[in-house]
């Protein structure tokens, strides 16, 4: 559904949630990188994007930016995000919630910047219980790293928007990330050493 659409459902509570993102380029001891994406551990115990729920008569661009700092400290005076980062809609019916999902680009610099932000903002501690960023490579082991990272408890539809993501900004294709699910499910591995 398109964005212009979304906003036709008055009645329903609108949520947006941004996902971070900057090419990195290189290797760790543990594989490949690609790119540094940001994820955060929410007060529930699952993972998410940062953002959340509009207020009332809020527009969404201008909620997320606010949730966004709330979360991460995020300056959108500096770097908004703006219609130009959307994504996508879902609409959940018997909900009444419509999820809007943006992706915006940074630089490795600023994304860093972003990082160490995280613990001076406003909801942390609180809302958000740290940052992370997603290991974007599979292990030795062919277990360890992002197959295992997508074992974690998510919230809502944030493994999917992961994934798709992903594949948005080429950083995977639609084989490597059909590879990575399937190596998410072999969780013998689980326990072998990297």
């Amino acid at each position: 559904m398109q964005y212009s659409e979304a906003m036709k459902f008055e009645n329903y509570r609108h949520a947006a949630h941004v996902c971070l993102w900057a090419p990195q380029e290189g290797s760790s001891r543990f594989g490949q990188l690609r790119a540094a994406v940001m994820m955060q551990l929410r007060f529930d115990g699952t993972f998410g994007f940062p953002g959340g729920l509009m207020n009332k008569g809020e527009d969404v661009v201008t909620g997320l930016n606010r949730e966004v700092s709330e979360e991460i400290g995020w300056d959108s005076t500096a770097h908004p995000i703006t219609l130009k980062d959307y994504f996508s809609t879902q609409v959940i019916d018997g909900r009444n919630l419509v999820l809007h999902f943006f992706i915006k680009q940074l630089t490795l610099e600023q994304f860093s910047a972003v990082e160490k932000g995280c613990p001076l903002s406003k909801d942390y501690g609180d809302e958000v219980m740290g940052s992370v960023r997603v290991p974007l490579y599979t292990m030795a082991n062919m277990y360890n790293g992002l197959p295992a990272f997508i074992n974690n408890k998510f919230v809502g539809s944030a493994k999917q928007q992961l994934l798709l993501a992903l594949h948005h900004v080429k950083l995977f294709t639609e084989e490597e990330i059909n590879e990575v699910i399937l190596k998410s499910q072999n969780l013998k591995l689980s326990s072998k050493q990297f």
